[in-house]
């Protein structure tokens, strides 16, 4: 009688030690999400294209990153699959807002030749090796 116990409690043990990881994973995955959107909007307020783009690269499969501009600011949306995309369905995501950089924004506030298209959406799959 003791066995079938001890399996039932093993089972459970296992069953919470994989949801505190899985956890633990979301909650990585919502760090670098709050430090890639942070970095890409610092990025992307110098008008930094190219640099957003390489974030991005550094990323994980399945990660999106959308860059919009809304006059003198920039918001920066990154979305990131927990767990390398095992939970199907679930994504992470952060967002941040910064100002253009007064070099980089003209007399109207509007990029001068902006590489932040409004919407853009940048997966780590379309740039080039």
């Amino acid at each position: 009688m003791a066995t079938v116990e001890a399996a039932i409690a093993l089972g459970a043990l296992v069953l919470v030690f994989a949801v505190v990881l899985a956890g633990l994973g979301a909650v990585v995955a919502r760090i670098r999400c709050v430090d890639a959107a942070g970095e890409a909007a610092r990025r992307a307020s110098r008008d930094d294209g190219i640099g957003a783009g390489e974030l991005a690269a550094d990323l994980p499969p399945g990660a999106t990153v959308t860059v919009t501009s809304e006059g003198d600011t920039v918001r920066v949306r990154v979305g990131l699959p927990p767990l390398g995309g095992a939970l199907r369905g679930l994504q992470v995501s952060a967002e941040a807002v910064a100002a253009r950089e007064p070099s980089v924004a003209g007399p109207t506030g509007v990029p001068d030749g902006g590489s932040a298209t409004p919407g853009a959406e940048v997966t780590p799959e379309e740039l080039p090796p």
